[in-house]
């Protein structure tokens, strides 16, 4: 990955490959608040003025959910619901930034 993919200037692999969805009600994003990674993925959807689901995964409800679906306790990652009701779990906050950037970014 190079820098300039890092600060939104090219989609990742990982981000083409995830499932384009139509509304970021379909997506969720398990996180926890002193996760710097997850600060930069909150900045993204703040600067896109997204409404997404958000679940702290300091809460072991939600940290259950996150291992049960996507295998890994790893955050942040990107819960995408697809048309046929499977989920996809994308990891990594670059590619998190690159899939919404992608998906939801505002035409220039």
């Amino acid at each position: 990955m190079s820098l300039f993919d890092w600060f939104g200037g090219g989609a990742s692999k990982a981000a083409e490959a995830a499932p384009a969805v139509q509304s970021p009600e379909k997506l969720a994003l398990y996180k926890k608040e002193w996760c710097p990674f997850c600060q930069k993925v909150s900045a993204v959807v703040r600067e896109l003025d997204l409404e997404l689901a958000e679940y702290d995964t300091n809460n072991p409800e939600h940290l259950q959910a996150l291992m049960a679906g996507g295998g890994q306790r790893m955050v942040p990652c990107l819960r995408i619901e697809q048309e046929n009701g499977d989920y996809f779990w994308l990891y990594e906050s670059a590619d998190i930034a690159a899939y919404l950037r992608l998906h939801f970014g505002k035409a220039s």
